[in-house]
């Protein structure tokens, strides 16, 4: 399992440290194609709020990742 903590601070939407995420890897997406062959490639996301009524809105751009890796996008939600 990798794992990576983008450098964007918590209070910045989502998309912004997806993008940031695929930033950081977009030039490896040819390694991380190729790992698919064999291992399960994927991103977990979580987003948490206080409010019961929130929701997520991204840009078409920010999902570009998940299309260039052909993998889900998929949310973990949390309200606390």
């Amino acid at each position: 399992m990798w794992s990576y903590t983008s450098p964007v601070e918590k209070s910045e939407p989502l998309h912004v440290h997806i993008d940031s995420l695929w930033n950081a890897f977009r030039e490896h997406k040819a390694y991380l194609l190729d790992l698919k062959r064999e291992l399960t490639v994927d991103v977990f996301l979580g987003y948490s709020s206080n409010c019961d009524h929130c929701g997520v809105e991204l840009p078409h751009q920010s999902l570009e990742m998940f299309t260039e890796l052909q993998i889900p996008f998929g949310l973990s939600i949390i309200v606390a």
